[in-house]
C-alpha cells in the first residue's frame, strides 16, 4: 500500500473519531446544563421565580450537586431542612418540591406529621392557590358524564379524568388543582413522574 494512502486513511480515522468524541462531549454538556437548573442563579428566590415562570424545569434534580450549590448553601436553614426532608421522603427531588419548601419551610414536615387533623394556615393558603389556578382557562375538570371521553372539549387524551387543554403551555403539578388522576402515554406535561399512571400524587 502506498504510504500516502495509508496516511490519508489514518488522518480520516482520526478526524471521524474526533468528530464523534466532540458530539459526545456536547451532548453530555447539554444534559448537565438541563439538570443543573440552579447554575445560572446565586439565590433561591431567583431560581424559584424561574421555575414558576416555566423557564426552568427538572423533576429529577441531582441532589448531591444541588446540595453543594451556592443557591442551596445561601438559603435559610429551615428551607434547606425542608428540601433535605423532601429528598429523603421521595426517591428523587423535583423542582416543585423546592418551590414548596421556599414558600413554606414546614410544608413536608406538616404533610407527613402524625397530626393530620389540624388544618393550618398554609393548607388554607394552598387551597386558595388551588382555587385560583382552577379558574385558569386552560385547565378545567371534565364533566362526570364525559369522563374518559374528553376529546370534544379539546382536552388532552393523556389525562382522561381531568381536562388539560391540548394547547396548554408546559404545566407542573403546582399549576393545576388536581391530584391522583389517571395518566396515559405520552404524558406531555410529565405529571406522572414515577411512571405508575397516576398524576400529581399527593
Amino acid at each position: 500500500m502506498d504510504m500516502r494512502v495509508f496516511i490519508n486513511i489514518f488522518f480520516l480515522l482520526i478526524m471521524i473519531t474526533s468528530i464523534g468524541f466532540s458530539g459526545i462531549l456536547v451532548a453530555n454538556s447539554q444534559v448537565y446544563a438541563t439538570q443543573a437548573i440552579w447554575r445560572d442563579y446565586k439565590n433561591m428566590k431567583d431560581l424559584i421565580k424561574a421555575i414558576k415562570n416555566g423557564d426552568k424545569d427538572d423533576d429529577n434534580m441531582d441532589w448531591h450537586k444541588f446540595k453543594n450549590s451556592a443557591v442551596y448553601k445561601n438559603e435559610d436553614k429551615n428551607v434547606r431542612d425542608c428540601i433535605d426532608f423532601a429528598n429523603k421522603v421521595g426517591e428523587k427531588l423535583g423542582d416543585y418540591e423546592v418551590v414548596r419548601c421556599f414558600k413554606n419551610a414546614n410544608y413536608f414536615s406538616e404533610k407527613y406529621s402524625s397530626d393530620k387533623g389540624n388544618q393550618n394556615q398554609s393548607d388554607v393558603k394552598q387551597q386558595q392557590d388551588d382555587k385560583q389556578i382552577q379558574n385558569q382557562s386552560d385547565v378545567s375538570q371534565t364533566n362526570p358524564e364525559s369522563q374518559g371521553d374528553n376529546s370534544g372539549n379539546n382536552c388532552d387524551s393523556s389525562y382522561p379524568d381531568v381536562c388539560i387543554t391540548t394547547n396548554s403551555a408546559k404545566l407542573t403539578c403546582l399549576d393545576i388543582p388536581y391530584r391522583n388522576f389517571k395518566v396515559l402515554a405520552p404524558d406531555p406535561h410529565e405529571f406522572d413522574s414515577d411512571g405508575d399512571s397516576i398524576g400529581c400524587e399527593s
